[in-house]
């Protein structure tokens, strides 16, 4: 994609009625220098904001908010005889839908088990673990 603007550049004339001459000397761009007046954008340029320091020491500071945050916790949302995916180790053709869409199946190996199972896609709930599978392997199928 290209990007939308590019500049600032100084107009150097006026030609004609609807088109004007930039200044691209000395510019990493290379555009023609003749441009239609539509296609230009008035830059407004603003003086430097004041920057505010800081006289306290980063040590001596206060965060009010500590006190009020509830203490680290984290539930696990899966449901009873829901699993949690370790790695999905291969991936397999199922069955077919009466349109000729075919079903994937993926070999699963699941955290704290030691064997691995076949699951149809739509069983899986682990997105990521299947876009990532789906992107190495096709990464090794590229060669």
């Amino acid at each position: 994609m290209a990007h939308m603007w590019h500049g600032p550049f100084r107009v150097i004339e006026k030609c004609g009625e609807h088109a004007v001459r930039l200044e691209v000397q000395g510019t990493p761009y290379q555009l023609f220098p003749r441009v239609h007046v539509s296609k230009l954008k008035i830059v407004r340029i603003s003086p430097d904001r004041p920057a505010a320091q800081l006289e306290v020491e980063e040590t001596e500071r206060v965060d009010f908010d500590e006190d009020l945050l509830p203490e680290d916790s984290w539930e696990n949302d899966l449901a009873e005889g829901e699993y949690e995916v370790d790695s999905i180790r291969d991936v397999g053709t199922g069955r077919k839908t009466r349109y000729g869409r075919v079903h994937l199946q993926f070999l699963v190996r699941w955290k704290g088990h030691k064997d691995e199972t076949w699951v149809d896609e739509e069983n899986l709930n682990c997105g990521a673990l299947s876009q990532e599978f789906e992107r190495d392997r096709a990464r090794r199928n590229r060669f």
